[in-house]
């Protein structure tokens, strides 16, 4: 079998910076030879590649079963400056300690229950890119398209043979 990749952008994309996610899936859908997403669109209809890409609002547990489908999930999502890279890239987790009062799920916790129901989870990895403007817009400051662009290059490094052109659609 060979190895695929998911990558999952979330996040606002009408709060500018917080659209990082949705930024760096289509930079990496344009390498890839793949046609951009809309601003409705999540990528659904068109897995299948070696690369797979979502674009989510937040990360929701209908997902899992997309998500297991995959040997490595890379999550991208902004965060606000309180940490120090302007682009981190971590290894995640699994977290079994859900919030009953929240509308949101972490990477951690999405493949947790990927465990829990599927049996099995994909390495994850959260590339966190530091963001400016979180003010209601399109479009991503120019210091964080700046910083997406950086995170987008570590991604095509993961991914290897996708690099160098040579990513291929599953037959």
């Amino acid at each position: 079998m060979k190895e695929r990749v998911l990558v999952i952008g979330f996040g606002n994309i009408y709060c500018r910076d917080d659209g990082v996610g949705f930024y760096v899936v289509n930079a990496l859908r344009k390498r890839l030879g793949l046609p951009e997403l809309g601003p409705d669109d999540d990528g659904l209809d068109e897995l299948g590649n070696k690369v797979d890409t979502l674009v989510l609002h937040q990360l929701i547990p209908e997902t899992v079963s997309v998500v297991s489908n995959y040997q490595t999930v890379v999550f991208v999502d902004a965060h606000m400056g309180a940490i120090p890279e302007e682009v981190r890239w971590m290894a995640v987790q699994e977290e079994y300690g859900f919030h009953a009062v929240t509308h949101q799920m972490s990477p951690g916790m999405l493949l947790a229950m990927t465990r829990r129901i599927q049996g099995r989870t994909p390495s994850g990895f959260l590339v966190s890119v530091k963001g400016d403007d979180f003010d209601f817009g399109l479009g991503l400051s120019d210091a964080c398209r700046f910083r997406a662009d950086m995170a987008v290059e570590k991604i095509l490094d993961l991914t290897g043979e996708v690099a160098s052109g040579k990513e291929g659609r599953r037959s």
